[in-house]
């Protein structure tokens, strides 16, 4: 029995470590995305404020920890074999969801998978329990149905009221100080800061929040010094703000968003840290409270103790608790610097808030489209009611510059400015400390993510260029959150009867599980993160320098993914003829990162456009038909892709003699005439226009003739249906690459007559 203890206790511990490093690279985005999209210091020094604070935060949780033992389920229903089982299920199917959305760069709420996991272990329990028949028809002994819906109907309600409150903050901030603040309003920016600070302050001495640790101290404070401490606050708080933005000329929202950042790191874990090592602790302290009692039983061994609250519930002494808590502290702020897929779920939420332009990467669906186009005619109706001088007003109010967000150096946009930050900042730390304070366990990610974007939809970040792509991002995410409900549910409750049967070595064989697991998405993402460095680094230009440049260098680029495209036409239908599903995937993802490099190209080439000077504008506009001509020729690259690796994927029949002697004839004449292109762009033989249109109508002859035989084939039975249907589709695609091929040479051309002539010397 010693030997499982022991297990069971390493067991934990490792959990604990390991729900540490995934959740905080989940929801490091909620204290880190004002600072990040603000850019108002280096990305270390925002990340070394966030760490103390974490760090500081963890010495006021110890209260939050009723969630995990009373608040979801009832511990007095549960045995200690049980409870223990329960903990480690849910913990192994938390890490296990935390990761896979880590990886792919999705934020979610922790606090909504831990209460489904554990109602969907506890059910397992009273599942894996036949030998009491009543506790199916009681199973409230086990579960705490009125609390766990009074935390849904609170974390729900706070998604709405999160999102109302920051666009209604956001609204009146930006109508006093406007997006030209920098170098004003600092006396009444320290005034708002100093307020701010102090209704946290007032917040965390309202109930005592960490009274855990000092609680005479935060009595006496309670009792008879708590004016005196918020006014303390108030004056201190001012001054610094002021003093400090007049000493070192510095904005004072950029100050403020770095002490914000604190201030929420701290709400945060205040109110979260129960969620990564709230069940483990649990277990750890359940276990040494059967230790403690002479003769118990491992198998029915009550856990009374964990249904009481606050200090009554502790199994461990305070300087147990002080060195658990402040090494989760540790653990958290070494994740911050540590954590590659912390970076990327804090960019997709920067991402949906960002006043700066930038590629979509949502696409529009039917709903997004209908909320947007609903809420334009609501704002026509309310915009024509009001009078013109209040629209001129607000108007005024709203004027923003995309050059003032606009840097060469595309890792220092900056998304937003300091004002928005600090009311994220702002309006998420009341909205938790206050859920704190309540003993409330709230979905911070919830609150701060819908907070940021009703500041960014209040901003008119949201504009009708992009608000179809931001709405379903955002819902997009919400669905996520949800889709985590259902997985930790189900998860919790399939882990939970495995480890009911198998026991101790069942536990530990998911753990193992769980670990290579982690290994993988790990090495998954590494290469994900690298093939989108390659993309927005290597072939990303910083601004268009002159007509020159685009002569010189961008031409050059343009042949370059003409020869890439080509390259992969040539692997995809080679591929297809040998039925070689490896060489397909690798086309298809060439041809991805190629639709990528060219996207990145075409966006950079739009957004510095302006700096070309003033007799060049002209022909600036071909190069710009050259890109969208390019990017349509390698969207047929890809549509060709796609089909054939899943045929060839899936057994499918392949290709008929036939069809693979005039597929060789068509792969031979197609890339010829790519790479006469290229050579003839290359050497600047734009009067053999006529000569290329010539070679591009003899391939489309051939590919005529190819497919009225195939057509001929298919009416005499030759060949299966799915074959047939790949078949023409390339036929197809191919006559596409060929139009565009030829309508790309052409608009060189004319971007060759239309240029200065000092650019073509």
């Amino acid at each position: 029995m010693s030997l499982i203890i022991c297990i069971i206790v390493v067991l934990l511990f490792f959990l604990a470590l390991l729900h540490l490093v995934t959740g905080i690279s989940n929801d490091a985005v909620n204290f880190l995305n004002p600072a990040i999209g603000s850019r108002v210091s280096s990305r270390n020094v925002i990340l070394a404020i966030a760490a103390a604070g974490l760090i500081t935060g963890v010495f006021f949780s110890v209260d939050m920890m009723d969630l995990v033992r009373s608040d979801v389920v009832n511990p007095s229903g549960f045995k200690l074999r049980e409870i223990l089982i329960l903990y480690i299920a849910v913990s192994l199917t938390n890490i296990i969801i935390l990761d896979a959305f880590n990886t792919v760069g999705f934020p979610i709420s922790t606090t909504i998978t831990l209460v489904f996991s554990l109602i969907g272990g506890a059910l397992a329990i009273i599942v894996a329990n036949p030998a009491d028949q009543s506790t199916v028809s009681h199973y409230s002994s086990y579960i705490n149905t009125d609390r766990i819906l009074v935390i849904l109907a609170g974390i729900l309600t706070s998604i709405f009221a999160a999102f109302i409150l920051g666009a209604i903050a956001q609204f009146i901030t930006r109508l006093i100080f406007t997006f030209k603040y920098q170098g004003r309003y600092r006396f009444l920016f320290a005034i708002a800061g100093a307020l701010a600070v102090t209704s946290i302050m007032f917040l965390f001495l309202k109930q005592g929040i960490g009274e855990i640790f000092a609680p005479e101290t935060f009595q006496s404070i309670q009792n008879h010094g708590s004016g005196t401490v918020l006014a303390l606050v108030f004056v201190s708080s001012l001054f610094i703000l002021w003093g400090t933005s007049h000493l070192f000329n510095i904005d004072i929202p950029k100050i403020f968003v770095l002490f914000g950042t604190f201030i929420l790191a701290l709400s945060f874990t205040t109110n979260n840290l129960v969620n990564f090592i709230g069940l483990p602790l649990s277990g750890i302290e359940s276990i040494n409270e059967f230790l403690r009692t002479p003769g118990a039983s491992f198998y029915d061994f009550p856990l009374n103790f964990l249904n009481k609250e606050g200090i009554q519930s502790r199994s461990l002494d305070n300087s147990t608790y002080l060195i658990l808590f402040f090494l989760a502290g540790l653990v958290m702020a070494i994740t911050l610097f540590t954590s590659k897929k912390l970076h990327s779920v804090t960019e997709m939420e920067v991402y949906l808030g960002r006043q700066s332009p930038g590629e979509e990467h949502f696409k529009p669906t039917p709903l997004s489209k209908t909320l947007v186009r609903g809420f334009l005619k609501f704002y026509k109706k309310v915009q024509n009611a009001a009078p013109n001088r209040l629209r001129q007003f607000i108007s005024s109010r709203f004027e923003y510059s995309q050059s003032e967000s606009y840097k060469n150096d595309p890792d220092q946009i900056i998304h937003f400015d300091s004002v928005r930050a600090s009311v994220n900042l702002v309006i998420s730390s009341l909205f938790i400390v206050t859920a704190t304070s309540l003993r409330f366990p709230l979905s911070t990610t919830f609150v701060v993510f819908m907070v940021a974007m009703g500041t960014s939809f209040a901003d008119q970040a949201w504009g009708r260029d992009s608000a179809v792509y931001r709405v379903s991002g955002v819902l997009s995410i919400l669905g996520g959150w949800f889709i985590t409900a259902i997985a930790g549910f189900a998860g919790a409750f399939v882990f939970t009867l495995l480890i009911s049967h198998g026991g101790i070595w069942a536990a530990v064989a998911l753990f193992m599980a769980t670990l290579f697991t982690l290994w993988r998405t790990t090495v998954y993402h590494r290469k994900k993160i690298a093939r989108e460095k390659a993309v927005t680094q290597s072939d990303s230009i910083k601004k268009i320098e002159s007509i020159e440049w685009l002569h010189e260098t961008g031409r050059e680029k343009v042949r370059k993914y003409l020869l890439e495209g080509s390259k992969i036409y040539f692997m995809i239908v080679d591929g297809l003829m040998k039925e070689n599903s490896r060489q397909l995937k690798e086309a298809i993802d060439k041809a991805d990162t190629l639709q990528k490099e060219i996207k990145v190209f075409k966006s950079d080439v739009f957004g510095t456009y302006g700096n070309l000077p003033e007799e060049a504008q002209d022909s600036g506009q071909y190069f710009v038909q050259i890109l969208d001509y390019l990017y349509e020729l390698a969207n047929g690259v890809t549509a060709i892709g796609s089909p054939v690796y899943y045929h060839v994927e899936n057994q499918h029949k392949g290709l008929t003699t036939a069809q693979q002697n005039d597929l060789t004839i068509i792969l031979e004449e197609v890339t010829a005439f790519l790479n006469f292109l290229i050579h003839y762009e290359k050497e600047k033989r734009y009067e053999s226009l006529k000569e290329m249109k010539n070679k591009q109508n003899a391939v489309m002859a051939l590919l005529e003739d190819c497919r009225l035989t195939q057509i001929r084939r298919i009416r005499s039975g030759e060949g299966s249906t799915r074959v047939n249907v790949i078949y023409m589709d390339i036929m197809g695609e191919t006559k596409n690459i060929l139009i565009y091929s030829y309508n790309l040479f052409q608009s060189i051309c004319d971007f060759y007559r239309k240029s200065p002539e000092k650019a073509i010397r």
